[in-house]
């Protein structure tokens, strides 16, 4: 029997998080069995609507969005397909990725500027979740 595989993916501009997810270029895709990365690719979304983009990261399997700012439309999307979001997230990808899996995002090097724990924004309550059952 093998792990379940948890798909994360990342905006990505050059090696740090984009600062904005709806208008990112790239996507990084890490698959992650066990609190371990088993696999990376990137996938391409230039010139894509908001709904194409969600498709896509349906599709491909996407169970967790880790990205910096993003829109309310947008992120209504992602929750709206049950794709745990956790945002208002800075910093350079594999710094980001590892805190992911040692569940320590909620220190405050990864959070950009103005962040407020108490925010009522959804990604809020997804980094919680996350934490409670990553």
């Amino acid at each position: 029997m093998s792990a379940a595989v948890t798909r994360v993916a990342i905006p990505i501009f050059r090696k740090k998080i984009s600062p904005v997810f709806d208008s990112c270029s790239r996507v990084l895709l890490v698959d992650i069995v066990k609190n371990r990365e088993v696999d990376r690719k990137e996938l391409y979304l230039d010139a894509l609507s908001l709904t194409d983009r969600v498709a896509i990261l349906q599709k491909s399997g996407v169970a967790v969005v880790i990205c910096g700012g993003i829109s309310d439309v947008m992120e209504s999307m992602l929750v709206g397909v049950k794709i745990d979001l956790i945002c208002d997230i800075t910093g350079e990808v594999d710094h980001v990725l590892k805190a992911y899996l040692d569940q320590g995002l909620d220190q405050t090097q990864f959070h950009i500027p103005g962040f407020r724990p108490d925010s009522h924004k959804k990604g809020t309550n997804a980094r919680k979740r996350d934490h409670e059952n990553h």
